[in-house]
């Protein structure tokens, strides 16, 4: 019996292999947007810690030039906080596009997949129907020589 060679397999190996780098970005833009998301939390806390700061410091009564620093702190923190949320917002288009180019790869992959199962559906169907051939030509000769040995039996 003969080896079923797929003839595009180099092609299907390099969709499997576009497959699991599209899966490698895409993790790692998943993890970027975790770090984002994790550093806009830092930055809401430091945000509402200094609230805290400058409420208390308003009620014990400080002076006004620290009262004005952690205003400007306050602002600096909100300004980093902006910037954070438009880094989010790119790092999550930048998420959807590794997601959406990993469906793509494992489309392709699957085709390809596809048309290797079909191919090889195929040539065990044509082996067994060449096995089949086989065996009914065996059958057929050794019916023919016994009959030619019956009849030259019987005619002795």
């Amino acid at each position: 019996m003969t080896q079923f060679n797929f003839r595009f397999q180099k092609i299907l190996d390099l969709k499997e292999n576009e497959k699991g780098f599209a899966q490698i970005q895409m993790a790692e833009a998943i993890k970027q947007h975790e770090v984002g998301h994790q550093q806009k939390r830092m930055i809401q806390k430091k945000i509402s810690d200094a609230e805290l700061l400058k409420n208390a410091k308003q009620q014990s009564g400080v002076n006004i030039s620290e009262l004005r620093m952690l205003e400007d702190y306050i602002y600096q923190l909100q300004g980093q906080s902006l910037s954070s949320e438009r880094e989010l917002e790119h790092l999550q288009k930048k998420v959807s596009a590794s997601q959406g180019v990993l469906q793509e790869k494992a489309k392709e992959e699957k085709t390809w997949e596809n048309l290797k199962q079909q191919k090889l559906t195929h040539f065990q169907e044509e082996n067994k129907a060449a096995e089949q051939s086989f065996f009914d030509e065996m059958a057929s000769t050794r019916f023919y020589r016994l009959a030619k040995a019956n009849n030259l039996a019987e005619g002795t």
